[in-house]
């Protein structure tokens, strides 16, 4: 007789309707654990930004110039970066304080403020050297700064840190408003006013390397003011240092500058939120090594940028960075994956972590079974001795009425079967002692127990 294929019943009586719900209860937890612990990671490890605004500067001026430059190097990590033109230092100020973060980083010039009066800013380190150049139109021959009186002055616009600077310096000689004209014109269009005539002297607070003092340095009929009493300004303005320009620095061939000439300066700091992501802190950093690590006329090699700022506190982030370098995972992946390579790692290490307590898990939960039962097998011991002292029949009726509602918590208890022994063995004691109350009634009535047979 030919054997005759199993029917679509037949095969689905053999996988029963609750091995398809355990299944899919088992699945159900699995993917909420992966849904709990991703979730987790997402919170404990947040994704870096992808965008960042940065507060800059006037048009022309060194801040745009950096800027720029920051741009093009972040956008190679797939970072946008969005330039915001200002004033200059005071408005980055304004607006890196602000609590709906318009700007998450910015140009801050030294001596213009502190951590005092802009709590909740970090620094990533000072960048560079800004001297203070101070350039004057064809005929003049200033020697000193008490000669400015009766001139016009082009000292950049109000709120500027280069403004502050220079009327903090000038106000040392009793120079102001009254005095002289202060003109709010900086970078290229103070320079094309110097050029044309239109102003007498021109402050400009930048880098050596910064094209518009390029510019001016290499034409010969714009002198560049000497200021021989910058050390004992130093001391009057402690965030300003001398330096000394040498002779023949700018062009050894025509010897310019004819002579050392003495500057001031002051240094620059990128300033952020202190809560900005550890890893665009330190992707920022790098940008920093790259573009401010080379030496200039003024800075020796790697002088700049420099782990450290007199005015507000270092960033946590870019110190480590500063002391070890990328990490394995930053020098490896593209700055986008770190974090998703971060998470896996933690995902990782908590399993390594986890898996000798999820092998000592049954051994846990049989002791976490014997602890609930160790109260009935207590009950059940104090019901056993009380037998031992042989009770009259008021007494076993009491005591089998005790018997049964600790037979009924133990069915309540909702063993696993895979802990069955567990709860059989309490079973069997109670039924132990079930047995010596029956003979204990027989002994005490052997006459009734005869008759009911």
């Amino acid at each position: 007789m030919p054997a005759v294929p199993p029917s679509a019943d037949a095969s689905s009586a053999l996988t029963p309707p609750s091995f398809w719900r355990r299944a899919g209860r088992r699945t159900a937890l699995l993917l909420a654990v992966v849904a709990a612990v991703a979730g987790l990671l997402v919170w404990a490890i947040p994704s870096p930004p992808t965008q960042l605004t940065i507060a800059t500067g006037f048009k022309g001026g060194a801040y745009e110039h950096f800027g720029q430059r920051y741009a093009q190097a972040l956008a190679a990590s797939k970072v946008r970066a969005t330039l915001r033109p200002t004033q200059g230092t005071l408005e980055n100020l304004a607006l890196l304080s602000r609590a709906d973060h318009p700007v998450q980083a910015a140009f801050v010039q030294g001596g213009v403020g502190d951590a005092a009066a802009y709590p909740g800013l970090v620094s990533l380190g000072r960048v560079n050297r800004q001297v203070l150049w101070i350039f004057q139109r064809p005929g003049l021959q200033l020697q000193r700064l008490q000669d400015l009186a009766g001139l016009r002055l082009a000292l950049g616009p109000s709120g500027s840190g280069t403004r502050m600077l220079a009327e903090r310096l000038l106000s040392l000689y009793d120079l102001d408003d009254q005095r002289t004209r202060l003109l709010p014109l900086a970078g290229d269009e103070a320079a094309q006013a110097l050029v044309d005539g239109r102003v007498d002297v021109v402050f400009m607070a930048f880098a050596a390397d910064a094209p518009v003092v390029q510019r001016l340095l290499h034409r010969p009929d714009i002198a560049l003011m000497s200021v021989p009493q910058a050390e004992a300004i130093s001391r009057r303005l402690p965030f300003l240092e001398r330096v000394t320009l040498p002779q023949g620095v700018v062009d050894l061939a025509r010897s310019l500058p004819k002579q050392d000439i003495e500057l001031l300066s002051t240094s620059n700091a990128v300033l952020v939120h202190e809560d900005l992501h550890e890893d665009l802190v330190q992707e920022l950093v790098e940008v920093l090594r790259r573009e401010h690590g080379q030496p200039s006329w003024l800075d020796r090699p790697g002088e700049f940028p420099k782990a450290s700022d007199p005015e507000y506190p270092m960033s946590g982030a870019a110190l480590r960075y500063y002391r070890q370098g990328p990490s394995l995972l930053q020098r490896l992946l593209p700055y986008w994956l770190t974090a998703h390579a971060e998470r896996l790692l933690a995902l990782l290490a908590a399993s390594a972590a986890l898996l000798p307590l999820l092998s000592q898990g049954p051994r846990l939960y049989r002791w976490y079974l014997r602890e609930r039962m160790r109260g009935l097998y207590k009950r059940l011991r104090g019901l056993e001795a009380q037998l031992d002292a042989l009770p009259g029949p008021a007494a076993q009726q009491t005591l089998r009425q005790e018997l049964d509602a600790l037979h009924r918590a133990v069915r309540l208890l909702q063993v696993p079967i895979r802990h069955s022994d567990l709860f059989f063995e309490l079973l069997h004691g109670i039924q132990l002692v079930r047995r010596r109350l029956d003979e204990l009634g027989v002994a005490a009535h052997p006459a009734a127990a005869s008759n009911s047979r």
